[in-house]
C-alpha cells in the first residue's frame, strides 16, 4: 500500500477549508493551482484591489514553518492549526484559525541555525494569538 503524504494531504484540506470559509463570509476568492506556489487564494474586491493568500497549516504543533513567507502590503497568511483534531473522527471539531499580514509575520518569526548551515524559519501559535478569527482583514475595504 501506498503512504501518502501527510503534509500534502493537510496542506489541500486546509486551502479548501480557508476558500470555503472565505466564500460563506461573501468574499470574492478564487483558488491557485500548481505545486510550488507562493499564493494559494486571490480575493478580487471591487475597487480591483487583490489580496494575496498564502494558506500554512499544521495537524499537530503550534510551530509553523514560514522561511518563504515574503512580506507585502496586500499578502496575508492564513494559518489553520488543527490542534491534533484532524482525523475523520474529528471532522466535527473546526481547526483555529490565524489571519496575520504577511510583513507581521517576516517581523515576528524566530531563526533557526541548522546544523547542515543552513536556517529556518518558524512562527508560533503564542506570537500571533491576536489575529486569532481576523477574517475582517480579508473583506473589501
Amino acid at each position: 500500500m501506498e503512504t501518502k503524504n501527510k503534509g500534502f494531504d493537510t496542506g489541500i484540506a486546509s486551502e479548501y477549508l480557508v476558500l470555503s470559509m472565505l466564500y460563506r463570509l461573501g468574499v470574492d476568492a478564487y483558488m491557485t493551482l500548481g505545486n510550488k506556489k507562493s499564493v494559494d487564494i486571490w480575493i478580487k474586491n471591487d475597487d480591483d484591489f487583490a489580496i494575496e493568500i498564502d494558506v500554512k497549516s499544521v495537524r499537530e504543533y503550534d510551530s509553523i514553518p514560514v522561511g518563504n513567507v515574503e512580506a507585502k502590503d496586500n499578502r496575508y497568511i492564513v494559518f489553520v492549526i488543527y490542534n491534533k483534531k484532524f482525523d475523520f473522527k474529528d471532522v466535527p471539531t473546526l481547526p483555529e484559525f490565524y489571519i496575520v499580514p504577511s510583513k507581521y509575520v517576516v517581523e515576528n518569526r524566530t531563526k533557526y541555525d541548522l546544523k547542515s548551515g543552513g536556517e529556518r524559519f518558524n512562527i508560533f501559535k503564542k506570537d500571533i494569538k491576536d489575529y486569532i478569527n481576523r477574517w475582517d482583514l480579508l473583506k473589501k475595504r
